[in-house]
């Protein structure tokens, strides 16, 4: 079960990702630099937990039930099921990042073609691109109030955080490979963190409908 949700979440999210990155990222000599993981890749990427995050914690307060499920339209998700998915979803991802891909084998060769970090985030944040979500992270009312679901994001996002903050590991020198290439373990984290931005994106197009209940 296990494999066959990371299968399901990596091909999925390959789906959305290929056509975007290849476009930016056409095939170019490998660097021969060494990459590492850097003291100035753990700032970059808690200051980008922590605003988004924060975004989230702005977004669902002082909301009411009626707001937390209204339903723009017929296969629309609610902001409930929207915020439900955005948690739901980085635990999947965080159990596939430290639970396999950081341990995966270093590759053979140091000329690794390394898609940029910021390609990353802004493939997965363009919401021109829609992708289905893997049924295992689809919102099934795990959680039905506000205080619910921000207490499961709340802990959820602080063990990413408390990771990112006390990793040790070189997170540069692991990779999974996918459909448009690969990505480091480092670049699975910022992904993660583009997944929620790219939601809460979703969550304020609800908030911004016509019909959307005034409290």
């Amino acid at each position: 079960m296990r494999n066959t949700m990371k299968h399901l979440i990596v091909f999925a999210f390959a789906l959305l990702l290929a056509p975007s990155l290849i476009a930016q990222n056409r095939p170019a000599p490998p660097a021969k630099v060494q990459v590492v993981f850097t003291e100035k890749d753990r700032e970059f990427a808690l200051k980008y937990l922590g605003e988004t995050k924060d975004d989230y914690v702005k977004q669902l307060t002082g909301i009411s039930d009626a707001q937390l499920n209204f339903r723009a339209a017929e296969g629309r998700w609610t902001i409930a099921e929207i915020a439900e998915h955005i948690t739901v979803t980085e635990e999947a991802l965080f159990g596939l990042i430290t639970g396999s891909i950081m341990k995966s084998a270093p590759p053979k060769c140091d000329d690794v073609f390394r898609t940029g970090d910021p390609a990353v985030i802004l493939s997965v944040t363009n919401r021109s691109r829609k992708a289905q979500a893997p049924e295992q992270v689809q919102p099934n009312g795990r959680w039905k109030t506000v205080p619910d679901l921000m207490s499961s994001f709340d802990k959820t996002r602080n063990r990413t955080i408390d990771f990112m903050k006390n990793n040790k590991a070189d997170l540069r020198g692991t990779f999974m490979a996918n459909l448009f290439g690969t990505l480091d373990s480092y670049q699975w984290f910022l992904f993660a963190t583009a997944h929620s931005e790219r939601h809460l994106a979703q969550l304020k197009e609800v908030k911004a409908d016509a019909k959307y209940p005034t409290k």
